[in-house]
């Protein structure tokens, strides 16, 4: 994600909003009052717009959010799905920074560059939304790092997490993971990130 955020005002006007686009080239600005995402507004709201009416005038009110602890892959579901540029990225009721296509395709790139060895784990725990967040940190915090991460509801209402990540070649993801609270179900090692062949 991109944590330096450029907004607009619900009051700011849609030929102010309209410049800061042109000079920033971006498609798309969270609307922020009181700190809090009220809309998003883009190019085309914008372009669209009388260039004196007000940004709340043309924008989406309540836009869909997504949190720093969301897995990249449903972030990017999300944005595919409902056909949009970004989202912002909100810790309660703070933003904190807005994902688009292009961060997404920063961090594809990212992906296929990780060709050292990983290994994929998978894991039960209780159904605590904050869990994969929790993992995810505990494993970075000892320099690993995680190429992607599942999380779902089995029948039997606990959390089954799957990720694959790179560990240093002194550590080992399952064993942190036990030490730490989280069963591991099984743990597979070897093989490279495979690259993406285009066209």
């Amino acid at each position: 994600m991109t944590a330096r955020v450029e907004t607009a005002r619900p009051d700011d006007t849609v030929a102010t909003a309209r410049e800061v686009l042109r000079r920033r080239r971006f498609r798309q600005l969270p609307v922020v009052a009181a700190g809090r995402v009220i809309g998003m507004v883009t190019d085309r709201d914008l372009r669209d717009g009388d260039a004196s009416a007000t940004v709340d005038a043309v924008m989406t009110p309540t836009p869909v959010t997504t949190t720093p602890a969301t897995p990249v892959e449903q972030a990017a579901r999300v944005l595919r799905e409902r056909k949009f540029g970004a989202l912002p990225v909100v810790e309660g009721d703070t933003l904190v920074g807005i994902v688009s296509e292009s961060d997404l395709l920063g961090a594809l790139v990212e992906l296929c560059t990780l060709l050292d060895t990983t290994c994929t784990v998978e894991l039960e725990c209780a159904p605590d939304p904050a869990a994969p967040g929790h993992v995810r940190r505990l494993l970075e915090r000892h320099g690993g790092q995680v190429a992607w991460m599942t999380a779902v509801r089995t029948p039997s209402d606990r959390q089954r997490i799957a990720l694959r990540v790179r560990m240093p070649p002194s550590r080992s993801a399952a064993q942190l993971l036990e030490e730490s609270g989280y069963p591991v179900a099984f743990s597979i090692a070897g093989g490279a990130l495979a690259t993406v062949a285009v066209g």
